[in-house]
């Protein structure tokens, strides 16, 4: 499961990088996010503009399994999901993602950060859901789709989220399409070797620390 990722791409990035047609909440900055927390997605406004909006992390029921990670190869089979995957998609701006690696004699895991050298800002695919709360305001919560990662990085990290690339961010984003079939060509694992994984501190697991640390690449022990 994927419970941490970074962003750190300044908002005029997001919006060049992801053709934002329109700002109403963005989030930069951000070097330890967790789940329940609020961060910046790009979705489609109710006029079909595309809109940087704010959104929590992890779907309603918080426990349910799909909350915060959905498996790309169960959504269309989950009615709720469904749903959302026809008139509710968005992409999750992020820097990297966290994972973890056994190192030598340490201990713990050593946390692991993972980005796609010379691509400082990238566009995760998710879905999200939106109501009004008792006081009438609207609120969404939305959840990252993940696959199964390749090679190497598969011994140690068993799931990515999906990366997607110019053509699959157009589609996932392009409201004219509702049917599944024609989106699910888009939703496979990055080739791991196109990714770089390195060690960063064990503090991330605190998700009250938020810190440049947390992206910070140390040395681990060895011996």
């Amino acid at each position: 499961m994927i419970e941490r990722f970074s962003l750190t791409a300044e908002i005029g990035d997001m919006v060049e990088m992801f053709q934002v047609k329109k700002v109403i909440r963005g989030y930069t900055n951000r070097f330890n996010v967790v789940p329940t927390q609020t961060v910046s997605i790009v979705m489609n406004d109710r006029f079909d503009q595309r809109t940087l909006q704010e959104s929590r992390w992890g779907l309603f029921p918080f426990w349910a399994k799909d909350s915060v990670n959905a498996d790309h190869l169960t959504l269309s089979e989950k009615p709720y999901l469904d749903r959302m995957l026809r008139r509710q998609r968005c992409v999750l701006p992020c820097s990297g993602f966290f994972g973890q690696k056994q190192f030598g004699k340490e201990r713990d895991p050593r946390a692991m950060h993972i980005v796609i050298p010379n691509q400082p800002l990238l566009g995760i695919a998710g879905v999200y859901d939106c109501w009004k709360n008792v006081n009438g305001q609207e609120v969404r919560a939305f959840t990252m789709i993940t696959a199964a990662s390749s090679g190497a990085m598969s011994v140690w990290q068993p799931r990515v989220p999906v990366i997607l690339d110019e053509e699959g961010m157009e589609d996932w984003l392009n409201p004219r399409i509702t049917e599944f079939s024609s989106l699910r060509k888009h939703l496979e694992a990055m080739d791991s070797y196109l990714m770089r994984a390195y060690p960063v501190t064990n503090a991330v697991r605190d998700e009250t620390y938020e810190s440049p640390d947390c992206i910070r690449e140390i040395r681990p022990d060895y011996a």
